[in-house]
């Protein structure tokens, strides 16, 4: 069975802008909108220490992989709604991801 999930692209900041809370407030409206549209499910491909704190835990625990090797705690995924939990499966991300 299929089930849509949103993929977040990884947040850069410029270097002098870093560590003020630009990287933050752009993942936060970012989800924030994605919840408001009625997404239930958010998978990114990201640094490890930093999308944690915005609660994406490591997505093979949920049983979601991808169709490419990458490093197991890359690939991390997020639940919007706790009505509905993580599904397993493989992500298939869109065409211009170019995975």
């Amino acid at each position: 069975m299929a089930h849509r999930a949103l993929c977040l692209a990884p947040c850069a900041v410029r270097p002098e802008q870093q560590r003020t809370g630009a990287g933050s407030a752009a993942v936060r409206a970012a989800l924030s909108a994605a919840q408001r549209l009625g997404e239930h499910h958010v998978v990114v491909l990201g640094h490890p220490a930093y999308y944690p704190r915005f609660g994406f835990t490591r997505a093979s625990d949920s049983g979601i992989r991808l169709t490419i090797d990458v490093p197991d705690e890359a690939l991390m995924a997020l639940t919007l709604d706790a009505g509905h939990p993580l599904p397993s499966g493989t992500v298939r991300y869109a065409a211009p991801f170019g995975i």
